[in-house]
């Protein structure tokens, strides 16, 4: 009843740019997740503060393009179910498969909806799952999301994602001659630099570090 009365008794207006923004990241979240909160939109957006965001969507709901539900769980009216506006799906590639290319379907776990505020229009980008704790000091922990922009050529100290016999690895990139280092930062001593030819077959980089979302925000 509470969404026959939006969609019949609404006054549907235009959103302003920002609030499509908000609004399409709302609806992409829901369709995978089925909720959304105010931190992962403000962290995901770019935000600095949450209550940016909450303004945002009270805008939004005033214009009926969303409602909360009888357990105060943001809802897209149906009406604004499948418009697009400025995001993105990037890949999240899951477990690479020996010998496959990194962006082959068979490694390719879902897709995550990011503005397009945070990324460029001619880049590529992956995301990666974070595992263990060897990035912890550069505030990566076990199980977020790495944001990753597709390149080979990366500059000495970023971070990079690599393939090493085909597992990817999250480390700070450094090279001298015909040798390249992947260097942790931990908190944990277990980690140890990894020396390898940088023209080595089993060693490639796959892209640089843009930023990481609490792997809390996708559970």
């Amino acid at each position: 009843m509470y969404t026959f009365y939006l969609l019949f008794f609404g006054y549907m207006e235009n959103l302003t740019h920002k609030e499509q923004l908000v609004f399409q990241q709302v609806r992409e979240f829901i369709s995978r997740w089925e909720k959304i909160t105010i931190r992962a939109l403000q962290t995901i957006l770019g935000y600095a503060s949450p209550r940016s965001i909450s303004v945002l969507l009270d805008q939004i709901m005033d214009k009926w393009y969303l409602y909360r539900d009888n357990q105060d769980q943001i809802r897209v009216s149906p009406t604004y179910s499948s418009d697009s506006v400025d995001v993105r799906l990037i890949p999240l590639i899951g477990t690479i498969a020996c010998g496959m290319p990194i962006f082959a379907e068979e490694n390719i776990e879902t897709e995550i909806p990011v503005s397009t505020r945070l990324i460029s229009a001619s880049k590529k980008y992956f995301f990666l799952r974070a595992q263990w704790d060897s990035m912890n000091q550069k505030g990566i922990d076990d199980g977020d999301l790495v944001l990753i922009e597709q390149t080979e050529v990366p500059r000495d100290g970023q971070i990079v994602a690599a393939l090493i016999n085909d597992e990817a690895t999250l480390k700070e990139f450094r090279h001298e001659g015909d040798l390249a280092y992947l260097i942790p930062h931990s908190d944990n001593p277990r980690h140890k630099p990894i020396i390898l030819g940088e023209f080595s077959d089993n060693f490639s980089v796959q892209g640089i570090f843009v930023r990481v979302f609490p792997g809390s925000l996708f559970a």
